[in-house]
């Protein structure tokens, strides 16, 4: 290759100037020796020995398409890159030239030194590489065949080949490599709602047709033509309906599925196309053009936050269930909190105490769900049945059965308050919602547990007369035999009349149980009564003991109670007219144990499967000759108890008290309990002293 020097400098963007090309050539005498010093290269086998500045430019450039050979074998670096070099080369050698010779205190020498020294540079780096493009063509001055460059064998192509194919590859998370799994098929669809559907037919397709159409969607198809398969098999329209009364629904299409098998579209459900595919839904909704809901952002939410959380909603004292401690393993706090917010701003104040970030109200909400926690104890007249009509989970056949056994129960009730009489007395009875004691305004109380306090309430229905029976926990506790004794008492306490009726909700441990059947059936053998136990419909169970409550609830409101008999004298002054309410604060030495008795062996209707059970009771007559009868129905007849198992005669009617002694209340109550008494004036101290615990 041979360039002069006025191309040389157009190549590199110099002024040509011919007045210095004639100085440059007038001094060449002078220069050969000192450039066969300073310059000898020996890198084609030939040697350099030039007579003049343009064989030395043109030897310069010689190495320059050296140094581009060896360039092309490492297959590191492009032509166009030697050629920038050379150049920038040639530049140089010019700059030093025009310098030399205008200034006078530089020679061509050092310019050609220094021409040769970046040229030099240049092929001692280049010579470390080895691979060749053939883009150039030829071969290297070296004699070594040029190597072609092979993108496909690049380990980024590979993988990505392999994701394209379906097959296990290997992908990025942040800045780890993560093995990513080969494309299954997922499960057939199993849903009941599709095999009653008869727009769907997912079960129509068989396992054979579906593996082959994952076969043929993975080994056959490209990424662009499996988008195409899609979307042909998939129907895309307006919404056809909306479950969700918003006007902004994030449903903006209705989407119809389909598999082709035997050149025939068969619909099926979403869930079995993603499935028989292997494909996730975001890809599936990007390629039919269905608009993807929008994404949240979610936030982080450190352990420590939850765990703090969790610890705070445990320290508070816990209750169980009232009404379904039976069925419920739900724990309820005190009731001294009036709502979530309220909680919540109390935790938020502790948050603050401890220097921990509080959490929102929803995340809050969300673990005190999860602890299975609530504020309120349930209640007992929500309807479950009546809850589940309105939403559709019951039929209206059987909604309409529960409608007219409620009607069937008020009116029984109803005429019974109609025929009360002097001799027929009609009582309804319940027990209250749990009391505490203390009962303090003091926050202290959150974080303690307190004295649990039962009222169990009797309602004569003619008079407006109730009879109140108090205790506390560490006197009685909750079982069949205390409400029996309390019945019972109550009877014997009224015992002028020849007929009693007795109306409760079907709640098993306090008014329907074999326990209070016995004690019942003594009563009305021994007194020549007869008594009778009617239950109203689940659900439906408001009566007018009611009321008696809600007017202690109101008398009780904001005011602090220091021992349980407070509450007695609130229950008094109550109400004043007709007649304040009759309260009987009793202790342990009251309850009998009925548990022994043995007049009545069982309560339930049917002896075999499928028969009536005890939850079917509407009703039981308790006969002065010992005798029972029962009804299922209000409305219906009465029908005796036949079976001899269900009742022995002759049996010991005995009655022995239930407690001997004060009940032990727990430890860790007992040291709660004398910690509040900073809160309790000192005239109260001796009750929480006297107290046993365990």
């Amino acid at each position: 290759m041979s360039l002069s020097l006025k191309e040389l400098c157009a190549l590199v963007n110099v002024p040509y100037d011919r007045t210095l090309e004639e100085k440059v050539f007038s001094e060449e005498d002078e220069e050969d020796e000192e450039e066969d010093a300073l310059c000898p290269r020996n890198i084609s086998g030939q040697e350099q020995a030039t007579e003049d500045v343009q064989d030395q430019v043109e030897h310069n450039e010689s190495e320059k398409d050296d140094a581009h050979c060896s360039k092309n074998i490492s297959g590191q670096e492009d032509a166009a890159d030697g050629q920038d070099q050379m150049a920038h080369n040639g530049s140089e050698l010019v700059d030093a030239h025009c310098s030399r010779n205008i200034s006078g205190q530089e020679d061509a020498a050092d310019g050609q030194d220094q021409m040769a020294h970046n040229g030099s540079e240049l092929v001692e780096g280049n010579k470390e590489n080895d691979v060749a493009e053939e883009a150039l063509g030829g071969e290297s001055r070296m004699g070594r065949p040029k190597r072609r460059t092979t993108t496909e064998t690049w380990k980024v192509n590979t993988q990505k080949r392999r994701r394209m194919m379906g097959q296990s590859y290997l992908g990025r998370r942040q800045n780890e490599e993560v093995t990513r799994e080969e494309r299954k098929m997922g499960r057939p669809c199993q849903s009941v709602f599709c095999r009653k559907s008869k727009k769907l037919h997912c079960e129509a397709i068989q396992e054979a047709d579906r593996e082959a159409i994952f076969k043929y969607f993975w080994e056959k198809l490209d990424w662009r033509e499996r988008k195409i398969y899609v979307v042909s098999l998939v129907d895309v329209g307006p919404v056809r309906r909306r479950r969700t009364g918003e006007e902004q629904s994030r449903r903006s299409a209705s989407i119809l599925c389909h598999l082709k098998v035997d050149g025939k579209r068969t619909r099926v459900c979403q869930s079995m196309f993603l499935s028989t595919l292997g494909i996730k839904q975001w890809c599936f909704l990007s390629w039919v053009g269905r608009r993807e809901p929008e994404k949240i952002k979610k936030t982080s939410i450190r352990n420590e936050e939850v765990e703090f959380l969790q610890q705070f909603l445990k320290d508070f004292p816990k209750v169980p269930s009232h009404y379904c401690r039976s069925s419920s393993t739900k724990m309820y706090l005190e009731p001294l909190f009036k709502s979530i917010s309220h909680l919540h701003s109390e935790y938020t104040h502790a948050c603050a105490e401890n220097n921990v970030q509080s959490l929102s109200r929803q995340v809050f909400s969300s673990i005190f769900n999860q602890l299975n926690l609530s504020l309120f104890h349930p209640k007992k007249d929500q309807c479950n049945t009546c809850c589940s009509y309105k939403v559709g989970n019951i039929d209206a056949g059987t909604w309409e059965e529960h409608c007219r056994k409620k009607e069937s129960a008020r009116v029984s009730k109803q005429e019974d308050k109609n025929n009360a009489t002097e001799k027929t007395m009609v009582v309804c009875m319940d027990l209250q919602g749990l009391l505490l004691c203390p009962k303090l305004q003091a926050s202290a109380l959150y974080y303690k547990t307190k004295l649990g306090v039962h009222n169990f309430t009797m309602y004569n229905m003619a008079t407006h007369d109730a009879t109140n029976y108090l205790w506390h926990e560490g006197e009685g506790g909750l079982t069949a035999n205390e409400f029996a004794s309390c019945i019972i008492h109550f009877l014997e306490e009224h015992s002028m009349h020849d007929e009693y009726i007795l109306w409760s909700d079907g709640c098993s441990y306090q008014n329907r149980n074999i326990v209070l059947s016995n004690a019942l059936l003594k009563f009305a053998t021994e007194k020549q009564k007869v008594v009778t136990q009617k239950y109203l419909e689940k659900g439906h169970t408001q009566m007018e003991c009611d009321s008696v409550h809600s007017v202690i609830e109101r008398r009780l409101r904001d005011r602090d109670i220091h021992v349980p008999a407070e509450y007695a004298t609130v229950i008094r002054a109550a109400r004043s007219n007709p007649r304040p309410y009759n309260v009987q604060y009793v202790n342990h030495s009251f309850f009998q144990d009925y548990s022994k008795l043995k007049l009545c062996k069982s309560i339930r209707p049917g002896k075999n499967p499928g028969e009536s059970t005890v939850f079917d009771l509407r009703a039981i007559r308790y006969n002065v000759d010992g005798t029972m009868d029962y009804k299922t129905v209000h409305a219906d007849d009465w029908t005796p108890y036949l079976s001899p198992t269900l009742r022995k005669r002759n049996s010991d009617t005995t009655v022995l008290p239930l407690y001997t002694s004060s009940l032990r209340i727990k430890a860790l109550k007992y040291k709660h309990l004398q910690e509040l008494k900073n809160f309790i004036p000192k005239d109260f101290h001796g009750f929480y002293d006297s107290l046993n615990y365990e």
